[in-house]
């Protein structure tokens, strides 16, 4: 009787395992610098490229590349404690990858090492380091990241991975009676933390969880999901949530002090692509090329113009305080020291929008780079200058009353959402014209992802 069972539960397996299904999933990755490129899908991604009806065992999945399985992880996310549509799929690739999910019930889950080491430290934060040393970081009690090792440096290399800065009335009445009140300006190391969480899974990346009010601007949550990878790439997603009325006039995420605070940096150059579009060049009716090489700032590498300058120099603004501001979006930027051959660049997924009507462009996202910080999204002040001149005195109204603030604020309503999604990059290069290269390459590296069935 017993054998006779056993031949049964052996016959029923071979059954089931002769009727399951695999669905598969095609990634396109393009890696021209050896540099392994990260790649995110959410669960809710996956379900519906593999089919909703589908009975999929999610214990089943893998991924493949050149045939080879490779180490992936599903970080939860919305922290229900089991895989759920919001959900992040993430692994690296040097070349395109398969993920295979199967209905066979009878497919464990997969285990691969963590890469990373997590423990608390006296500020309320945690120090992270990967399992080889290679990098480590200090994450802070509200979740912002500083790398403080990467391969021989170590020091204060970038800080603040994932701070915002917002300015504006956090008691306006301005949809009631047209009255902004009191203006006020604060960043993420002071709002109030709701949560913030490290997840312990780390084959892939560590992922920080964290949840900000934007305080005093009551009912604005910021929302980031932060990775570090252990090639020197932090992944940052911030959303920001309105669950209240807010005028705004900055709404920013930012980096700081890109190896400003190193010893031995002194060398350091900030370096980007040429802007397509510059408010002090347009006043003085010249291309920003023009403008930047009126101040000597300008490298070409394989006949392409960059603009390079000392990053602690200014570089003489025909106004403000700032190097730049007003400036367009480009596809990356970066400080690097030569003296180091280290590196710390924004790239962007997407080439930004450039529009045309000015004014549709000055309310959208813009660069700036002030006290060497990379500041990234809307900056709506704008000074005297913009009147007292032919070319941008009609663009919009004048910022000096507060009659005139209403209008130039953002009004944000409850539902409304603002997201950014920008890679930040730790590197090395023997010198500049490596590092744009590098840079240009791996920009070309990040948007190269294609998914398909």
């Amino acid at each position: 009787m017993k054998r006779s069972l056993l031949v049964m539960i052996v016959l029923s397996a071979l059954v089931i395992s002769s009727f399951a299904a695999v669905k598969v999933i095609q990634v396109n990755v393009t890696d021209t610098t050896g540099v392994p490129v990260p790649v995110t899908m959410t669960m809710f991604q996956v379900r519906n490229l593999i089919g909703v009806t589908f009975p999929a065992n999610w214990e089943s999945l893998r991924v493949y590349q050149n045939g080879k399985e490779i180490p992936y992880q599903i970080d939860d996310v919305d922290m229900n404690g089991h895989i759920s549509g919001p959900d992040i799929l993430a692994f690296s690739a040097t070349a395109p990858v398969t993920i295979k999910v199967s209905d066979d019930i009878s497919i464990g889950a997969p285990h691969y090492p963590n890469l990373f080491k997590v423990s608390k430290n006296e500020m309320g934060g945690y120090v992270v380091s990967t399992t080889d040393d290679v990098l480590k970081a200090v994450v802070s009690d509200h979740g912002l990241v500083n790398i403080t090792k990467f391969g021989k440096v170590n020091g204060d290399i970038v800080d603040q991975i994932g701070i915002a800065r917002i300015n504006g009335f956090p008691h306006s009445t301005y949809w009631a009676n047209g009255k902004l009140g009191g203006n006020a300006e604060q960043t993420s190391d002071a709002f109030k933390v709701v949560y913030m969480k490290i997840l312990e899974n780390s084959p892939v990346r560590l992922t920080v969880l964290t949840k900000l009010e934007a305080m005093p601007f009551v009912g604005l949550y910021q929302n980031l999901i932060t990775s570090i990878y252990p090639n020197g790439d932090v992944l940052v997603d911030t959303t920001f949530d309105f669950e209240s009325y807010a005028d705004l006039m900055k709404l920013q995420v930012m980096i700081t002090h890109p190896l400003s605070n190193l010893d031995n940096a002194s060398d350091a150059v900030h370096m980007l692509p040429v802007f397509r579009r510059l408010v002090w060049a347009d006043q003085q009716g010249i291309s920003p090329l023009d403008y930047w090489l009126q101040r000597n700032a300008v490298i070409y590498v394989n006949n392409h113009p960059y603009i390079i300058f000392p990053f602690s120099d200014n570089m003489n603004p025909p106004y403000w305080g700032a190097t730049y501001i007003f400036a367009s979006e480009e596809n990356w930027r970066s400080n690097f020291s030569q003296n180091l051959g280290l590196g710390v660049a924004e790239i962007l997924p997407h080439t930004a929008p450039l529009y045309d009507d000015y004014s549709k462009w000055m309310k959208g996202n813009t660069w700036v780079y002030e006290s060497q910080e990379f500041r990234d999204g809307q900056f709506e002040w704008t000074p005297g200058e913009f009147y007292n001149n032919p070319i941008t005195k009609n663009i919009l109204v004048p910022s000096n009353t507060p009659k005139q603030w209403g209008k130039l604020a953002i009004h944000y309503i409850p539902g409304n959402q603002v997201k950014f999604v920008r890679l930040y990059s730790v590197y090395n290069a023997n010198n500049i014209t490596k590092a744009i290269q590098y840079l240009v390459q791996r920009t070309k590296e990040f948007r190269s992802i294609k998914i398909s069935k």
